[in-house]
C-alpha cells in the first residue's frame, strides 16, 4: 500500500507542475482551464484510487474500555 502512496504524491506533484506549466503556456482561458483540468486530474484520481484500496481493506480497531472510577469522593468531616 505504501508503493501507491508513494506513486500518488509522484503524480500530484507531476500534476502540479503540469498544470502551472500548461496554465502558464496557455493563448486564452479555455487552455488554462484545460490544463488546470489536467493537473488535478493527475493529481486527484490516483488519491481517490490510494483511499479506495483502503477502505476496501480497513483495519480492525479495538477500543478498551477502562474502568470507571467513583466519581462521588467519600467527604469526611
Amino acid at each position: 500500500m505504501k508503493i501507491l502512496w508513494g506513486i500518488s504524491v509522484f503524480l500530484s506533484v507531476v500534476g502540479f507542475f503540469q498544470g502551472v506549466i500548461l496554465v502558464y503556456g496557455a493563448n486564452g482561458a479555455p487552455q488554462q482551464a484545460a490544463g488546470a483540468a489536467m493537473g488535478l486530474a493527475l493529481s486527484v484520481i490516483p488519491y481517490c484510487f490510494c483511499r479506495a484500496l483502503q477502505q476496501m481493506s480497513p483495519r480492525e480497531v479495538i477500543i478498551k474500555k477502562e474502568k470507571q472510577t467513583d466519581s462521588k469522593g467519600s467527604s469526611e468531616s
